[in-house]
């Protein structure tokens, strides 16, 4: 969790600012790092999805498949709920539009010891 407020404090965000592509972009990288950094498994049960970012008409832009065994399991699932909070103001505050379809989540499963979805 620590990271994850140092990851806010060094981008910024402040509580009802305006939120800038440029910031939801960084917390997406920082995902997608903290993803890479741990993402053993043993078996198919060792990996979970969560849900990224948001579309304006609502549900997540996409999935990221994760160890739930990672050190770090708690800072991807706190930057995934970020990412998508972020989304969501900055969907309302530049009126954006989006296709109304749902992303069904994938199934996370363990292959050559690395999580993945399909």
């Amino acid at each position: 969790m620590l990271k994850v407020i140092l990851t806010l404090l060094l981008l910024g965000i402040a509580v009802n600012a305006k939120v800038s592509r440029q910031e939801l972009t960084a917390v997406i990288k920082s995902l997608k790092t903290a993803v890479q950094l741990d993402n053993k498994c043993e078996t198919s049960a060792d990996c979970a999805v969560v849900g990224v970012g948001s579309r304006a008409c609502g549900g997540p832009n996409s999935y990221v498949a994760y160890s739930i065994k990672s050190s770090n399991a708690d800072d991807i699932r706190s930057l995934a709920q970020l990412s998508t909070k972020l989304e969501q103001q900055y969907n309302a505050e530049n009126q954006m539009m989006s296709i109304c379809m749902m992303v069904m989540p994938p199934t996370a499963f363990c292959f050559e010891n690395e999580c993945n979805a399909s």
